[in-house]
């Protein structure tokens, strides 16, 4: 089985699929539906066209599965040579190999190798190429109508802690516009930079980090000004809200909206994301708790999650998901790694909970 799941998995990190490649993206999705082409799955994907495609397939005709794996194909850029699986003692190295091309090689293995049991099972697989830009394609998945009532998404919750909570976000992109005039004659112009920072300066004092529990606000980019004597007639600014709270994800949108009309600052929220709570009553969860509890025969634990993850969009339809990954590290690094030994383990998992 370590075998045949490491060929799998490299196999797929040997597509250099970078978000932004979509040519390799496209080839790393068809080999992932190749896999399965020869069961009997019921498949929807999107036009053969699309930016970012993607395709679901279910064992039964359904929109609603009780389970949905869910993987995510792209990664980030990265050395040529990364592209390659390596081992280095008891470690996988590899760009993917574990955010997240892990979790699509045990997926493929599973349908694969119980071929024969799939018209039993009711459960799906979902292939997207668009997390690490932001995962929009989930919008025109849901689209369809796909609701599963559980969905496992390992892309958290590292080394065999399961995902408690992770934080909702808003992504805001400022811009304005004012007047230029000469550096030593301010009241002569509209520094449009001076009013991206005072609305900033306000909302930093409103959302005050206290620890990494609480909601962070980060300024993560400022633009604006080509002369150092120059009133600046144009700037921009973006920022990073989160936050494990829904009430004060909108209350930071209402007071962003506000403080944007007072200063005359044009707001966009070009990201958003709910809140995910870890549901622990739902049977699908209970059944997985129970498998990984008997497994590793130890108590689980828990963790806390400040990034988000393409789990944010089915927190939109109240769909409990379970988020969990194995041993590993280096996620988006040149040292990214895999407990050589977790891959069969995080198979074995999957397998005797579906």
């Amino acid at each position: 089985m370590q075998t045949s799941l490491e060929t799998t998995l490299a196999e797929l990190i040997a597509f250099p699929s970078v978000t932004k490649n979509p040519d390799a993206c496209l080839e790393a999705l068809k080999y992932a539906r190749d896999q399965l082409a020869h069961l009997d799955l019921h498949i929807t994907s999107s036009d053969p066209s699309a930016v970012s495609p993607w395709f679901f397939a279910t064992t039964q005709k359904t929109l609603t599965p009780e389970i949905l794996l869910v993987a995510h194909l792209d990664v980030v850029p990265g050395p040529d040579k990364l592209f390659t699986l390596q081992r280095s003692h008891d470690k996988l190295l590899g760009r993917g190999v574990y955010d997240m091309k892990l979790a699509a090689a045990c997926y493929l293995e599973f349908f694969t190798s119980h071929s024969s049991e799939l018209a039993s099972l009711d459960i799906g697989v979902l292939f997207t190429t668009d997390e690490e830009i932001g995962g929009d394609s989930l919008r025109e998945i849901f689209a369809t109508g796909l609701r599963p009532k559980t969905a496992f998404i390992p892309d958290g919750g590292d080394n065999w802690q399961v995902e408690a909570r992770a934080k909702g976000l808003y992504g805001l992109a400022l811009s304005a516009k004012g007047k230029t005039a000469h550096g030593s004659r301010p009241w002569e112009g509209d520094n449009a930079l001076h009013r991206i920072l005072d609305m900033c300066h306000i909302l930093r004092n409103e959302f005050v980090f206290t620890d990494p529990s609480g909601s962070t606000l980060a300024v993560t980019r400022v633009q604006g000004g080509v002369a150092f004597n120059q009133i600046t007639d144009q700037a921009s600014a973006h920022l990073d809200f989160r936050s494990f709270e829904a009430a004060e994800l909108a209350r930071f949108r209402q007071r962003a909206s506000e403080l944007a009309e007072d200063h005359q600052v044009e707001v966009t929220f070009v990201q958003s994301g709910s809140p995910v709570i870890f549901e622990k009553d739902h049977e699908a969860v209970q059944s997985f708790l129970r498998t990984l509890s008997n497994l590793r025969g130890t108590p689980i634990e828990y963790c806390e999650s400040y990034g988000g993850s393409d789990a944010r969009y089915f927190a939109e339809y109240n769909v409990p998901c379970i988020i969990m990954e194995p041993y590993g590290g280096g996620r988006h690094a040149e040292s990214e790694w895999l407990l050589a030994s977790d891959l069969n383990e995080y198979y074995r998992l999957i397998e005797t909970w579906l």
